[in-house]
Formats: C-alpha cells, structure tokens, sequence
C-alpha cells in the first residue's frame, strides 16, 4: 500500500509540474507576441473570391487613424499554417507595422478548397491584401507581402491581380526561400514593376534556385544561383545586360518617376525550411521593409525576441507530453481505472543467452532499415495523391509508411515467437497481450479522456493567452469539428503502428540489455534511426555535393524535411508507452495515446485539398 501511494504521489507531482509548464509557456508567449502594447485579433472573413479566410491581425500602439502604419501580410509555406509565421509576425509588429498574418486556402482555420478552387484570388492572399488596406490605420501606400515557399509564390499571383487595379496596393514583396514564379509554373518577373522585391536565397535551398534542362536534369545548383541569368536579370529589374558581379545582400536600385525600387538577394548558408525559423532571416525581413515601407518604430536587425517565445512554445510541448503521461497514471489510481493498474511494477525480462541477445540487436536493425527504406518507397508513390475521402495528402504518406512499418511489426515478432520465443518460455499472457472485455473498455476510455483533456489545454491556451503548444513544427494546435473527421478517417494507420510500437517496445523489448533506464533509450533510438538517417544523409550528402540525394521529384525533396517532426516523434512516444506500461502491463493504453494525439496534430497542420487529385508545384 505504502508504495502504491508514493508512486500516486510521484504522479500528481509530475501532473502539477506538466499543468505549471502549460501555464508558464502560454503566459510567456502571449507576454512576448503582445509585447509594447501590440493587440492581436483572430480575423476570419468572407474574400472577394468568394471563400472563407482566417488570419491573425497585430496592431501596434503606434498604428492609429491619424497616424496609419504599413501593412505586411505574412503568409505560411505549403503544408504548414499561419502560426509558423510567428518569427515574422512578431518582430514587424515590434516595429510598428500593422500584419496580418495569413492562412492559405486549404490551410490552417481557412476555407478547405478542391484544387479547381486552391488558386483563386492568389491561393487567398488577394483577399488579405485587401483586407489590410481597407483598415483605417494602415497607410495604403506602404503595404508589402512576403512569404515562405508556397506562401511568396502565392504572393507573386497576387502582384499579378493587383496589377490590374487603377492604383495597386502592393509595393514591396519578399520571398522568403522563393522566387519569381508560382506554384503552377507561371512566370511574374515582369509582374513586379515599380514594387521593391527581395529574395531570401538559401545556398541549399532543397526546392529552389537551380536551373534545369528540358529534361528536368538540373544544371545549377542553388549554390551557383546568384552567377545565373535569372538572378542578374532579377536584379536589373526584369532586364538583360546585367553588368558586373552579382551579389548578395546588396541593394539594387532604380529610379521610378522620383520614387526609388530596389531589388536585393540574400544569401544565408541554410535549407528551405530554416528560413521559417532563423534570426539571420528574419533579420533580413527587418532590413528589407524599413528600407522600402519605412519602420515606424526602427530597432536594429538583431533585436530579436520571437525566439524567447520559441522556447517557451517548446516548454509547452514537453509539459503536454509529460501531461498525457502524468493524468494517464493519475487516473489509474481513480475506481474507474484502477483494473487497469498492475499490481506491481513490471520488471525486465531477463536475457537468457547469447540467442536473445542475437535476436533483440538484429530485429532493432531490420525495424530500422525497413523504416528508412519504406518512408522513401511512400514519398515516391504515395506522395501528392488525395481522394474524396482522403483529402490530407501529408497524413495519408506518412500514414501508409505507418502501416507498413507496423504490419513489418507485426511479422518481425511473429518470426520472434515461432523462432526463439515459444521454445524460451515467452507468454504472450504474461506481456500484457490480452485484454478481457472490462478492461478493453476501459483502456479505450482511459485512452480517449486523456486526449480529450490534453487537447482542453489547448484550447484553453488559445482561448486565454492566443497561444499554442509547438517545437518548430511539432506542433499542438486548435482545429475545428472538420478536422476531428478527417483525422478519424487516417486513425486506423497510425493505431496499426503505435499500437504495435507499444507491444514491440515493452512486451518483446522489455529486458535487461541496456539497464533501468538504457533499454528504452536503445529502442527509442533505433525506432527513430531510419527517419535519422534518410535526413541525415541526405543533407551531408548536399552539403558536400550541392546536390541532393534522393532525387528532383517534389516528394524526393520533401521527404527529409517531413522527417524533422518524426525523428523527435519517434524518439519520444516509446519512452512515453513504457513509463505507461510498467504500471499497467498494458500495451495498448499508450499505443491508443500516441496515435490519436499524433493523428490529430498531423491532420490540423497540414494542406486539406476537396474532391480528390494530384497536386505537384510545377515550379521547379
């Protein structure tokens, strides 16, 4: 009895500790988004095109009707939302601009579109442009737009649309990690006119600044981008005759009836995503606008405060973690839940002979190699395809590579038992394998509660502080009743996987190689270790050659970078599924956790497109 209190006091402290994070990271953040006095408005509307927008709308202290501000519409990349703008958002605020911080069509809370639809209005940047220029304290003259990725070649479009009006709207565009055309290939550097354009050029941009024959060989890495004719031409305002060295960073100039344009290409040594997530970027976005629009509250490049807000973003994510884990065990202790505890604390199989050990480090590899080897199989045949009914292609991917890798489980364990297992004594009874009625139930419940209570402190984050929970792209969210079903359709994938994952790591794997503490880390290592190698691999092998490894398609490209979460993910749930399973010799309580949690944030942050199809940027 003495020690089933101390481990329900060991898990309220934890459980108090995880809600203190929740709380310290939602308070600072918000303290650090609102800092000056800026307000933020969550907006939602009905645009010119005829669809429903979502933004978020910071106002500085300084931006009133006497006295209007410039404007700037933020805009996230493909598959990502609104709130990975935050970098951008923040500091330009700071400075006394008025932003407006954009979902995409089919992106984030907008309106979720087919693709006969995604590119009206601009992929809805059209429609934001308006809105920003149409508040009172914005000054008209003075709007720019800049992007990252899909979000600058949407922008492009928009340039294009404003062209047609009397007097456009737009006068400063910066691409962050994109370039003068769009996602559907067309070409708008003669779109920019008069309008100052900037352009951050990663030297290993993974999309990005390669030229390429008519057979899609590419001939210039973006490593060479700045000795190309497009880059020249660029900076000479869309004409040829470029004389002397380009370089980057330099501010090109011209005059336009008494009003100077500039055109500038910046070169930070990075990949296309760390544009979304760097200090030297974001500097150059300070830089670029105070030279075209003119900061109202100047501060200089390097006063940067996003990334405390980062952190304590972060700090959130790991107190919802430790949260899931910590209410799991105190329920536990509740009458409801208390069939569910084991009586003791499971302890290690111990490793018998040199066999198991031959099988436990040979089955780590296999699982590791087929991971890897079966994520780059899906990038290459699932990537890009939707259907009417799944209509997230990002969830379907890394789905259908989450079923085969549990399926590979699966048949890796069933060798297992019929090999070495059965014949040493191993019992599938005695691992936690089967559930009476009761306690599959209750498991289920167990399960469900927690992600729904998980998720309550989301929303209340978002509700009182404007806040979310995220690391980078790891990223806890709000989401509508939409998202709920569609999330449901791609559950089945990842139980299939996370559900088998638990079983793999604490009814097989459960021993004493590795120690207390060791085993676990060696699993969770090689759980992730596939994941670590395709990017690793990939970006050595780029930063050596200037060329990537895995190929040119828009999936070969995408793949590494859509690792980045999973690596932490994969890290991450079995350390969670065996602190779980050594008070409850149950595999599936955890398994259940995972996925729903990880279902849900992988299909509230991603591209929803309508009705089915293929959708393939055509732009490099």
């Amino acid at each position: 009895m003495s020690h089933q209190k101390g481990r329900l006091k060991n898990s309220k402290f934890w459980l108090c500790l995880s809600l203190i994070l929740c709380l310290v990271s939602a308070i600072v953040a918000s303290a650090v988004q609102t800092s000056g006095g800026i307000r933020i408005k969550e907006m939602s509307w009905e645009s010119p095109s005829g669809h429903q927008l979502a933004a978020y709308l910071y106002i500085p202290q300084n931006a009133t009707k006497d006295t209007p501000a410039p404007g700037v519409v933020t805009i996230e990349g493909w598959y990502n939302n609104k709130e990975m703008q935050d970098l951008y958002s923040i500091e330009l605020a700071r400075r006394g601009y008025v932003v407006l911080a954009l979902d995409l069509h089919s992106h984030g809370d907008s309106e979720s579109l087919s693709i006969a639809e995604l590119y009206d209005g601009a992929v809805g940047v059209d429609g934001a442009v308006q809105l920003i220029a149409s508040l009172p304290y914005v000054d008209t003259a003075r709007i720019g737009v800049t992007g990252h990725s899909s979000g600058g070649t949407a922008a492009n479009m928009a340039v294009e649309i404003d062209n047609s009006r009397e007097t456009p709207l737009i006068a400063a565009v910066l691409q962050q990690a994109g370039d003068w055309q769009d996602d559907t290939g067309g070409d708008h550097s003669g779109d920019y006119g008069s309008r100052s354009v900037g352009i951050i050029a990663s030297t290993h941009d993974d999309f990005y600044f390669g030229t390429y024959d008519d057979a899609g060989n590419m001939l210039t890495n973006p490593a060479a981008f700045m000795e190309t004719d497009g880059a020249k031409k660029f900076l000479n305002f869309n004409e040829d005759g470029f004389a002397g060295i380009a370089e980057g960073g330099k501010y090109y100039t011209r005059d336009f009836d008494g009003k100077t344009a500039y055109r500038v290409i910046y070169r930070p040594n990075m990949i296309h995503p760390l544009v979304a997530f760097s200090t030297t970027c974001v500097g150059y976005a300070v830089d670029f606008f105070d030279t075209t629009l003119g900061a109202p509250k100047p501060l200089p490049a390097s006063d940067q405060i996003w990334p405390i807000k980062a952190v304590f973003n972060s700090l959130g994510v790991i107190g919802l973690l430790i949260f899931m884990v910590s209410f799991t065990l105190v329920l536990l202790d509740t009458p409801v839940f208390s069939a569910l505890r084991s009586g003791e604390i499971v302890q290690p199989a111990p490793v018998q002979d040199s066999g198991a050990k031959a099988w436990y480090w040979v089955l780590l590899v296999i699982g590791a190699v087929f991971s890897g080897s079966s994520f780059l199989f899906c990038m290459n045949t699932v990537y890009s395809k939707t259907t009417n009914f799944f209509v997230q292609t990002g969830p379907l991917t890394i789905g259908t590579w989450a079923a085969l890798c549990g399926v590979f489980a699966i048949f890796c364990s069933a060798v297992f038992y019929g090999a070495y297992g059965k014949k040493h004594g191993w019992s599938a009874r005695r691992a936690g394998l089967y559930l009476n009625l009761e306690q599959l139930w209750k498991t289920i419940a167990l399960a469900v509660i927690v992600i729904v209570v998980s998720f309550g402190l989301v929303f209340a984050a978002h509700y009182f502080f404007q806040v979310d929970y995220r690391m980078y792209v790891v990223a806890f969210k709000t989401f509508g009743a939409d998202k709920v079903l569609i999330a449901l359709r791609y559950l089945p994938f990842f139980l299939l996987f996370y559900v088998m994952n638990s079983i793999s790591a604490n009814c097989f794997n459960y021993n004493t190689i590795g120690g207390k503490n060791g085993n676990i880390l060696i699993f969770a290592f090689f759980n992730a270790l596939g994941a670590i190698f395709v990017v690793a691999s990939q970006y050595i092998y780029f930063y050596t050659t200037g060329y990537q490894l895995y190929g040119l398609t828009e999936g070969q490209r995408i793949g590494p970078i859509w690792l980045f979460p999973c690596m932490v993910l994969l890290f991450v749930t079995p350390i969670m599924s065996r602190i779980i399973y050594k008070r409850t010799r149950n595999p599936y309580i955890a398994g259940l956790i995972n996925a729903m949690f990880i279902v849900m944030i992988s299909c509230s942050n991603t591209t929803t497109i309508l009705g089915g199809g293929e959708l393939i940027a055509t732009t490099f």
